[in-house]
């Protein structure tokens, strides 16, 4: 067998002191996907007292779009627990 370098859309990196995962393809295609390839990074992606609820912002995408960009950030959780919480909150 072979070394493993990706698998179901996580990228395995070996280096000598550890195993890293990534899904660097994942979120790049998410970026594509959702025409946010422009965007900023922040250090934090949620305000803590932020409070969402029907009435606020603007109007969003359709319900079935909606569920999908959900569902495609609820894999992204799979490396980067910290989002976990913001995927939860939307969901």
């Amino acid at each position: 067998m072979h070394e493993l370098h990706y698998f179901l859309g996580i990228e395995v990196i070996r280096i000598p002191v550890a195993i890293m995962i990534s899904q660097r393809h994942y979120i790049l295609s998410l970026l594509y996907k959702f025409r946010i390839t422009e965007c900023k990074p922040v250090s934090t992606p949620l305000n803590r007292n932020l409070k969402l609820d029907v009435t606020s912002g603007t109007k969003g995408c359709e319900p079935t779009q909606y569920c999908q960009h959900i569902d495609n950030l609820v894999y992204l959780t799979r490396t980067r627990p910290d989002l976990s919480y913001l995927v939860s909150l939307l969901s």
